[in-house]
């Protein structure tokens, strides 16, 4: 299996409630230039930011509070349940 550094992806989320994340979006590398952009999957996949680099797209995302999803995310691992 070949690996290429420029053809990956991320899975960002917000905190949700009970056991659903509240929103997900994609991070993938721009084929166009430079860069990396956020994918929003439920706006019909349109991107939603481009960044000048990985580190910009990611502190852009931190900036409204979404976590990189590591495997298996879990209530419990450190993302409150919001309460009605």
């Amino acid at each position: 299996m070949a690996t290429y550094e420029d053809q990956w992806f991320e899975v960002w989320f917000t905190e949700g409630t009970d056991i659903i994340p509240g929103y997900l979006l994609i991070v993938t590398p721009d084929e166009s230039r430079t860069g990396c952009i956020v994918i929003d999957p439920q706006q019909n996949q349109n991107i939603i930011f481009r960044g000048r680099d990985y580190e910009e797209t990611k502190n852009w995302l931190l900036e409204d509070e979404y976590s990189l999803v590591r495997g298996r995310e879990f209530p419990d691992d450190g993302w409150p349940l919001q309460t009605k």
